[in-house]
C-alpha cells in the first residue's frame, strides 16, 4: 500500500529559515537552507532561490527527488512560480543544491515556500519537504528610459537607452541590449566598464521595423554590484511605425555660360523616409556631364548638386537621373531639361560718323552680347572701290571684351564719289576659334561737312554737329543784342 508523508501544518505559518526534517519509513531527509541571490532584488531582476536537500546519514533508504517547486505561501489558492524536475537520487549521507529562478515585476515583500517532492523507491512511498523563505523586492536598480525617432517600415531607425545609476554605489560590467518584435536589430548592444553612482550613460541602437503598425522594443540592462552580484533589469516600450511613403523628384536648370556650362539639379525628398547614396547623372547626344554624389537627403528636405557640362553644340536635350536607396530598396527618379550655350559674340553699337574734310571718323562700341569672353577683338575699315582706310586709325585693337560688356573704338576712312555706307569688319576669338563679321555703317551727307549714320544707333558723337550750329547761333544773337544796346546808348547821349 502506498502512503504519503506530509509536514505538519504548523510549518506553513512560519517564515523563519529553519531546517525541516521528515522521516518516512527508512528515509530521513531535510531542507537545510534556501539561499536567495541577490539578497535585495529589484523589480524585473532575476532572483535565484537555491535550496539544499540532504538525505541524512541516519536514513536507511535512498531519496529520489522528482521535482522542486517555488510557491506563494498563505491562502488564496495555489500560485506556483517555477518548478524543476528529475533531480536525481540521494543516497544516505549526501545532499544536493538545486537553483530555481523567478522574476517579480513589482516591488514588495513576498512569503514563499519551497516544496520538495521525493520518493522512496524501496518502500514505494512519497516524501514531501517544505521550507519557508521570504524575499523583499525593492525599487533599487539603475533606471532605464527608451527613446526612438519616428520609424518607417523597412527603413533603418535609431533610438537610445538612457541608464541612470540612482544607487549609492557604482555598478560595473554594464551591458545594454535591445530587441524587438518584428524588427531587425542593426546595432543593439552597448558595453560600459563602470557607471559611477549618480551618473548616466546613453546607449544608442539602430533597428529596422519590418512592417507598419505597433512594435514592442525591450531593453535589458545587465550589471554587477558590490560583492560580485550580477543583476538584470528589463524595460519595454511600444512604438508606432508608419508605412513607407516614397517621393523623390528632380528639378534641373542650366547655370553658368559658354560652351562649358553646368546643370544645377535639386534632389527633393517629398517622402517620409531619408534617402541615401544618391548618385545624380545626366546624358545628352551633344554634351557630356560629370556626375555628383549626395550621401543622404532627409525626409521633407532638398539638396542641390552641380553637374559640369561640356557642350559640342549650342543646344542639348538632357536627361537627368538620380538613383538612391530608401530602406532596403533602390529607386530612381528622372527629369528632362534643355541646356543652351551662348558663346561670346561682338556687335557694333552706338555708331557715329562725322566728316572732317575728306576723312570720315567712325566711333562706336564693340559690345559682347554673348555669355563668354571675347578676346583679341580687332575692328578695321574694309577697303572697297570708293572706300579706303585712312590714318590715323585704319584699324583698332579693342582687346578683350567680357561677357555683357563693351569697349569703345575709333576708325578713319576716305571715300570717293557717292558712298552710302562704309564696311567695317570685326574679328575676335571665342573659346579658341577666330570669328569674323562685317557691318555696313551707313553714311548720310549733311551739307558737305557733317555726316550721320543711316543704319544702326547713334552715340554721343552724333550730336556734335548740332551742338556746333547751336553754339554759332547763340554767338550771333548775343552780338546783335550787344550792338543794339550800344546804339541805344549813343542816341541817349545826343
Amino acid at each position: 500500500m502506498r502512503r504519503v508523508t506530509l509536514l505538519a501544518v504548523a510549518v506553513f505559518v512560519t517564515v523563519t529559515a529553519v531546517p525541516v526534517t521528515v522521516t518516512a519509513a527508512g528515509v530521513n531527509a531535510t531542507v537545510t537552507d534556501v539561499s536567495v541571490s541577490p539578497s535585495g532584488p529589484a523589480p524585473g531582476e532575476t532572483i535565484t532561490f537555491t535550496p539544499t536537500i540532504r538525505n541524512l546519514q541516519s536514513s536507511d533508504d535512498p531519496l529520489e527527488i522528482r521535482s522542486i517547486a517555488l510557491r506563494r505561501a498563505g491562502g488564496g489558492g495555489v500560485t506556483e512560480y517555477t518548478r524543476v524536475r528529475n533531480i536525481g537520487t540521494l543516497s544516505p549521507g549526501s545532499d544536493v543544491r538545486v537553483p530555481l529562478t523567478h522574476t517579480f515585476d513589482s516591488p514588495g515583500s513576498r512569503d514563499l515556500r519551497v516544496f520538495v517532492y521525493g520518493y522512496n523507491p524501496n518502500t514505494d512511498e512519497s516524501v514531501q519537504l517544505r521550507y519557508p523563505v521570504s524575499v523583499r523586492v525593492a525599487e533599487r536598480h539603475p533606471q532605464l528610459d527608451i527613446q526612438t525617432n519616428d520609424s518607417v517600415a523597412g527603413v533603418a531607425s535609431t533610438g537610445t537607452v538612457t541608464v541612470a545609476n540612482g544607487l549609492d554605489a557604482p555598478v560595473s560590467n554594464v551591458e545594454v541590449t535591445v530587441s524587438g518584435t518584428d524588427v531587425t536589430m542593426l546595432d543593439g548592444r552597448t558595453v560600459v566598464a563602470t557607471l559611477p553612482e549618480g551618473e548616466t550613460v546613453t546607449a544608442p541602437f539602430r533597428f529596422r521595423p519590418e512592417s507598419d503598425g505597433p512594435h514592442e522594443l525591450e531593453a535589458t540592462l545587465s550589471y554587477t554590484i558590490a560583492g560580485d552580484t550580477d543583476r538584470t533589469v528589463t524595460r519595454r516600450t511600444t512604438i508606432q511605425t508608419e508605412a513607407l511613403r516614397e517621393g523623390v523628384v528632380l528639378d534641373a536648370a542650366g547655370v553658368g555660360s559658354g560652351d562649358s556650362r553646368s546643370l544645377a539639379v535639386d534632389v527633393i525628398n517629398q517622402g517620409n523616409a531619408p534617402v541615401e547614396n544618391v548618385v545624380v547623372t545626366a546624358a545628352a547626344d551633344n554634351a557630356t556631364f560629370r556626375r555628383a554624389i549626395v550621401e543622404a537627403v532627409p525626409a521633407g528636405s532638398a539638396r542641390q548638386v552641380t553637374l559640369n557640362a561640356t557642350m559640342t553644340e549650342p543646344r542639348a536635350d538632357v536627361t537627368v537621373d538620380a538613383t538612391y536607396d530608401v530602406g532596403t530598396r533602390q529607386r530612381q527618379a528622372t527629369t528632362t531639361t534643355e541646356l543652351r550655350s551662348v558663346p561670346g559674340s561682338i556687335d557694333l553699337t552706338g555708331l557715329s560718323v562725322t566728316r572732317d574734310g575728306g576723312v570720315l571718323q567712325i566711333t562706336g562700341s564693340a559690345s559682347n552680347i554673348g555669355m563668354t569672353t571675347a578676346d583679341s577683338v580687332v575692328v578695321r575699315v574694309v577697303p572697297t572701290e570708293n572706300v579706303d582706310p585712312a590714318a590715323p586709325n585704319r584699324d583698332y585693337f579693342v582687346g578683350t571684351v567680357p561677357a555683357s560688356d563693351f569697349v569703345s573704338f575709333d576708325l578713319t576712312a576716305r571715300t570717293e564719289g557717292n558712298v552710302s555706307s562704309v564696311p567695317v569688319e570685326v574679328s575676335y576669338l571665342v573659346d579658341g576659334d577666330r570669328k569674323r563679321q562685317t557691318f555696313d555703317v551707313g553714311v548720310a551727307t549733311v551739307d558737305n561737312d557733317v555726316a550721320t549714320p543711316s543704319g544702326t544707333g547713334g552715340g554721343p558723337g552724333a550730336f556734335l554737329p548740332i551742338l556746333a550750329v547751336a553754339a554759332v547761333a547763340v554767338v550771333v544773337v548775343v552780338a546783335l543784342l550787344v550792338r543794339r544796346s550800344r546804339r541805344g546808348d549813343d542816341e541817349l547821349d545826343v
